[in-house]
């Protein structure tokens, strides 16, 4: 089988603690496979990682051949549109500010460009202080996103404010709606699109057996239906990989149990998952790999059989 995720000797300090020493591993394409260890082991700065929230000080991981950092990085082509874009702004409030306080076409004309050079020297400042910022550097996720690698939270981010649908409805990548000009400009397009879109986020919520509750607010929801509809808004993403973090955390048996059949079909389509999850019963059940960590090392890889028969693992949750 393809490995769709490779991660290569992945290592991440706090201060002088490893959070993560060493991790390597890789995830099988159309498997599941299930990432476990006792608290502390390191499993959730792995998952971070991997999705790209964190930046790895050592290691590489590679998403379908690519490293993530790569993907995250800006292109010099994206640069340069913002960059210009910086500079026709400002230099509209430039050229703004010109007609205000003088009549000649030179004042004006001069105006405009110190703007565009007030919108490059910020564009390039707040760039400078990003590239050297900890906290900022290549932190963009949302493109992993776009390429096909999505996660969920354990504590679940729908928009309570919206309806079921509508969160729905957001998800779905390359909307025309989101420009500008084509909203204005080619509204029927727009309406066309729209109306696709909220077809297959009606077959997604019947699919995940929510349509009863695509009119409800989502803030109303309980925590198992969220979980189901969090999935379901990474599903409108078209995605090849899904992290899932703690996907039957706080849900009750029933939903649990449709939450997991519902994983399993996905699967069999094709989709590929990457399970951070405590319940041992819920991830020997599901996971066709299961990968132990403990104390920030990968301590073993194997079958859930070979799992559950390894000494070390035993060892490793008893303490002993």
């Amino acid at each position: 089988m393809t490995e769709l995720l490779e991660v290569e000797d992945l290592v991440k300090h706090f201060g002088g603690i490893a959070a993560v020493d060493g991790v390597s591993f890789d995830v099988e394409q159309g498997s599941i496979t299930g990432l476990i260890g006792p608290n502390g082991a390191g499993k959730t700065t792995t998952f971070n990682l991997v999705a790209g929230f964190y930046e790895p000080d050592a290691g590489v991981i590679r998403y379908d051949g690519r490293d993530t950092q790569e993907i995250m990085r800006p292109s010099t082509d994206e640069r340069a549109i913002w960059l210009g874009g910086s500079g026709v702004a400002f230099g509209g409030l430039g050229l703004a500010t010109g007609a205000l306080t003088s009549q000649g076409s030179a004042a004006l004309a001069g105006s405009a460009i110190a703007g565009a050079a007030i919108g490059a020297g910020i564009y390039a400042g707040q760039n400078w202080l990003k590239n050297r910022s900890e906290t900022h550097r290549h932190r963009r996720p949302f493109q992993l996103a776009k390429a096909g690698l999505v996660r969920t939270f354990q504590i679940t981010r729908e928009l309570q404010g919206m309806t079921v649908l509508e969160n729905m409805m957001l998800a779905p990548k390359g909307q025309r709606g989101e420009n500008l000009l084509t909203a204005w400009f080619r509204q029927g397009t727009v309406r066309e699109q729209e109306d696709g879109i909220r077809e297959d986020a009606m077959e997604m919520l019947e699919f995940l057996e929510l349509d009863h509750l695509a009119q409800e607010q989502a803030g109303n929801l309980s925590g198992g239906q969220r979980k189901l509809l969090e999935l379901g808004r990474i599903l409108m993403t078209d995605p090849e990989l899904i992290l899932l973090d703690e996907p039957v955390a706080g849900v009750n048996p029933t939903l649990t149990k449709k939450l997991l059949a519902q994983i399993e079909g996905l699967k069999e389509e094709g989709y590929t998952f990457l399970i951070v999850e405590h319940d041992m019963e819920v991830i020997m059940n599901i996971s066709d790999t299961i990968i132990v960590m403990s104390e920030g090392k990968k301590l073993m890889q194997g079958t859930p059989e070979e799992v559950q028969q390894d000494e070390r693992v035993i060892d490793a949750y008893l303490g002993t």
